[in-house]
């Protein structure tokens, strides 16, 4: 498995807080975790480039950000279309779904094939949110297994390529970028790219999505050593979890 960035200190940041981690069922908190609900579009066009990490570092160093991070493909909505996630009271806005091959969590130790992110920005604060979840944003993490195929992931998946411009792929169905069960494990960590903002929401589902065989190996191609950042130092954080099975 090929992990592309060491440990490191963000400025302004303990480095206990940084993300991915290593994710052990039997030690997590079980609780009544406030329901995901998703607001998106029937079928939209997603916009995609290539994020060149060189961007984030023009001093060559800045932010912890290092020669090997690898980069990734990010697909974004376009303006002004509404694809918004609730968490209880909070709601956030969808910026860009991308993926990191392997994994960047594991669970128990074990790293799954893909991992795709789909980050969204807070817009509204519920007004009983806790004030250790002051940050902007929230990422929906699924788990990405070999399978049957999926029209809306394998076409975003092989259209991934390292250019300079950007591409549409039209009539992509978010919600089949997802599991349909919604279980997951929750907790405090950072953007897992260059420059690894702190303060964000994790929320990694427990169930996998699957895509073809052959759309992971057209991403894979991409990124030959992999674009997955090593796991970091759990620390004293804790994970909460409304998991009632494993599969």
């Amino acid at each position: 498995m090929s992990q592309t960035a060491p440990v490191l200190s963000v400025p302004g940041s303990p480095l206990l807080s940084q993300s991915p981690v290593d994710i052990r069922p039997q030690d997590t908190d079980s609780s009544s975790l406030p329901p995901l609900r998703f607001h998106h579009p029937l079928r939209l066009a997603l916009r995609l480039h290539f994020d060149d990490p060189g961007r984030h570092r023009p001093d060559g160093a800045r932010s912890g950000c290092t020669r090997d991070d690898e980069g990734t493909v990010k697909a974004e909505p376009p303006p002004g279309q509404e694809c918004l996630l609730t968490v209880g009271a909070d709601t956030y806005r969808l910026v860009d779904v991308h993926w990191h091959t392997p994994s960047e969590h594991t669970v128990g130790g074990v790293a799954f094939p893909m991992e795709q992110h789909m980050k969204y920005v807070r817009t509204v604060k519920g007004a009983g949110a806790a004030a250790a979840d002051e940050g902007r944003y929230a990422v929906i993490s699924a788990f990405v297994h070999p399978g049957q195929a999926n029209g809306s992931m394998d076409r975003l998946l092989a259209s991934a390529r390292r250019s300079e411009g950007s591409w549409e792929v039209p009539e992509v169905e978010l919600d089949a970028l997802l599991p349909s069960c919604t279980e997951s494990y929750r907790y405090l960590g950072s953007t897992t790219v260059c420059p690894y903002i702190p303060g964000v929401r994790w929320i990694v589902l427990t169930h996998p999505v699957q895509a073809s065989a052959a759309a992971l190996g057209r991403y894979r191609e991409i990124f030959p050593k992999g674009n997955a950042r090593a796991v970091q130092p759990l620390g004293d954080r804790r994970i909460s979890s409304d998991r009632h099975r494993w599969w």
